[in-house]
């Protein structure tokens, strides 16, 4: 199962941006300031955060980097197999939570990641990227998945072919979203064109992070309050702090 897939993107994206496009730095100085975990280089980091192309906002370049990390990894793994039953690999992207763990010892990353910060989740993009709106976000999602070609004719069931155990997508909306009656019309069309744009997985949570920051200071009141982490649901109150931190940062979309 895929790990980190996000955070590759953009850092690929970064890279190319920051050493190749802009030339605001060299291969070497990037690779001192990710060793530094990016003390020192406050200017750099900001570029890399706010300046590079990000997966999950509809940006035909950072898609098209997405799709072809997605094709390479899911042609690597067809190639392995099990020394025990000589069975392929079948690849997909379910990463549980294994995002949170690694990311407390995997090192800096040149999207403007630091070491300790959790890496990206799934086929999702990384947390704060998807500033367009969740219609942006499936829209990167559906291209990488091949179910959004500019011709309008998708190529998603070879993608579900390539990737046979799914790809797991998680947004977050604000319940405020619903109660405007013109919006619950919107939500059903962009569940509907979810799967038309060849989405496979998708999981909402809706939630307010305020009312989440209050279930971390009362969890006696919130016994009840079930959250999607991934590929499965937990009760907020009974996951580590840090998971809880990582539901709280995702993007809680109001809008579409």
């Amino acid at each position: 199962e895929a790990v980190t897939y996000a955070t590759t993107v953009d850092s690929l994206l970064a890279i190319k941006y920051l050493v190749f496009d802009k030339k605001a730095c060299t291969m070497d100085e990037l690779v001192a300031a990710l060793r530094n975990n990016w003390e020192g280089y406050p200017i750099l980091q900001a570029m890399a955060k706010n300046k590079t192309p990000k997966y999950g906002r509809d940006d035909n370049e950072a898609d098209d980097m997405a799709r072809r990390v997605m094709k390479l990894w899911g042609d690597e793994t067809w190639k392995h197999s099990t020394k025990s039953t000589g069975r392929r690999y079948r690849p997909g992207m379910l990463s549980w939570n294994y995002w949170a763990g690694d990311g407390y010892v995997m090192a800096a990353s040149a999207d403007g990641r630091t070491k300790g910060q959790f890496l990206s989740n799934a086929i999702c993009p990384s947390n704060g990227a998807d500033i367009k709106g969740p219609t942006s976000n499936a829209n990167s999602v559906g291209k990488v998945l091949g179910g959004k070609a500019e011709d309008g004719r998708g190529d998603w069931q070879d993608y579900f072919n390539d990737l046979p155990n799914g790809a797991s997508h998680t947004i977050t909306f604000n319940p405020s979203i619903l109660r405007d009656p013109s919006h619950k019309d919107k939500f059903k069309a962009f569940l509907k064109g979810y799967t038309h744009n060849g989405g496979t997985a998708l999981q909402i949570n809706m939630l307010d992070p305020g009312m989440l920051k209050d279930a971390q200071a009362h969890p006696q009141d919130y016994r009840h309050l079930l959250v999607r982490i991934t590929g499965y649901n937990a009760y907020f109150t009974t996951v580590g702090r840090e998971l809880q931190n990582e539901v709280i940062e995702r993007v809680s979309h109001n809008k579409f």
